[in-house]
């Protein structure tokens, strides 16, 4: 059974009740990431998820991991480009533990002097293993070259720079203004009383809430653009990525999307394995997918080789999206893409974790409860043409590019990528 409760202060619960379980999933999303960052901030949402759990007014950061401990339950967090998520998994009768323990980071996290100086040396580490990261920076500079000079194109840990010379206040501020209910989401799936849980909301999130009913800062809109960026390294392998922009979270194509990237670079039976990986043997990891956020979507091939592969790789890549221009999808790599689609809806559900994401994120960012059926229902009703149409839509637009790996000959060949 679904629930969903929009408090006076404009914080929203919605819960997924799962009575055959015995534990429950705890979310607090917030609506903040990079796309509300700006050059100067770019990171700030990243390291505030680090710092709310060094302390509060009444816990320590070792009394944080201590009480989680205690029951048994486990508390993490993640930051993604549009969104911050604070989370645990607990047995349902320390659901009032973990929501007491969540409530006290998000409203009293104190941002101590002394942490904040040791944390800032873990994200900073962080961000230079996501240097030595080949694949996070391809996947970080294609963002950039698709979003250039806007707040999407950012990286989600910032820079080095801005860490470092970060303070206390600019930190608190930069929480206080975009941690506010009305971009806040409280997630819930699993074993709950519905109405025990309405009253712990109440208790630790929304009589804490400001009730001024603030609205949160919109994102902006985006313009695509096509980029071509690269980073040399001395590494053995190159990392070749194209992206075109695509459709946003509001879109009704997104399931035909989805199929699209499926067929073209999903499964081992995907046209991009089949073509680079099975046939030539050039590649162990090539792969097509799709990102959405509110006002704009990405459609992205990732391939990594040698380098001395570049450029047969790339014109295998060309070859085989003309030839899916011309000639379109069969019924088979339909019938296929939906069946895996749908059972992959299947599998989510039988994790709270994951639903308990689904959840927060269509409501946090659609404002809608997450139907499981009416998805499935949508996949079900794509055709042939749809793709097709979404595919002509997509891949004959101009399309961003980048390269991670060692200076040699062609190097560039990904961006010269073309299929009109």
């Amino acid at each position: 059974m679904d629930f969903y409760k929009q408090y006076p202060s404009g914080l929203r619960l919605v819960a997924k009740q799962l009575n055959n379980f015995y534990t429950v999933s705890l979310g607090v999303f917030v609506g903040v990431g990079c796309v509300k960052e700006d050059a100067s901030t770019n990171g700030y949402s990243h390291f505030i998820e680090h710092l709310v759990f060094k302390g509060t007014d009444k816990r320590s950061c070792l009394q944080i991991s201590e009480e989680i401990d205690d029951i048994g339950a486990n508390i993490n967090a993640y930051t993604s480009k549009d969104s911050t998520c604070f989370y645990t998994k607990s047995s349902s009768e320390d659901m009032e533990k973990c929501m007491d323990v969540l409530s006290d980071m998000y409203f009293n996290a104190s941002v101590p002097e002394d942490e904040l100086e040791r944390e800032k040396g873990v994200v900073i580490e962080e961000i230079k293993m996501c240097e030595d990261t080949p694949d996070d920076v391809s996947q970080d500079l294609i963002s950039q070259a698709l979003y250039y000079k806007q707040s999407l194109g950012q990286t989600i840990l910032g820079s080095i720079k801005n860490i470092k010379y970060s303070d206390r206040h600019s930190i608190l501020n930069f929480k206080n203004k975009h941690y506010i209910p009305t971009s806040t989401v409280i997630s819930v799936c699993g074993k709950f009383d519905f109405d025990e849980l309405d009253k712990l909301v109440d208790k630790y999130f929304e009589q804490h809430c400001d009730k001024s009913l603030t609205l949160p800062e919109p994102e902006p809109q985006v313009n695509y653009t096509s980029k071509f960026l690269h980073s040399f390294k001395p590494i053995e392998q190159s990392h070749l990525q194209l992206a075109w922009g695509g459709y946003s979270l509001k879109d009704s194509e997104r399931c035909a999307n989805n199929m699209l990237a499926s067929i073209l670079g999903g499964g081992l039976s995907s046209r991009l394995n089949q073509v680079i990986r099975e046939q030539n043997g050039l590649a162990y990891s090539v792969y097509a997918y799709p990102s959405y956020y509110t006002n704009s979507g990405t459609f992205e091939i990732y391939v990594g080789l040698s380098p001395e592969n570049n450029e047969k790789a790339c014109s295998l890549i060309e070859q085989e999206l003309v030839k899916l221009l011309d000639s379109g999808i069969t019924e088979r790599e339909l019938a296929r893409a939906r069946i895996q689609a749908i059972n992959a809806l299947y599998m989510n559900v039988e994790s709270n974790m994951t639903l308990m994401r689904l959840y927060g994120r269509s409501m946090l960012k659609l404002n809608e409860l997450f139907n499981v059926e009416n998805d499935i229902a949508k996949y079900k009703a794509v055709t042939v043409e749809d793709v097709n149409s979404i595919a002509r839509h997509i891949l004959t637009k101009p399309h961003a590019s980048a390269y991670v790996g060692p200076k040699v000959d062609g190097y560039d060949c990904v961006s010269k990528v073309a299929v009109k």
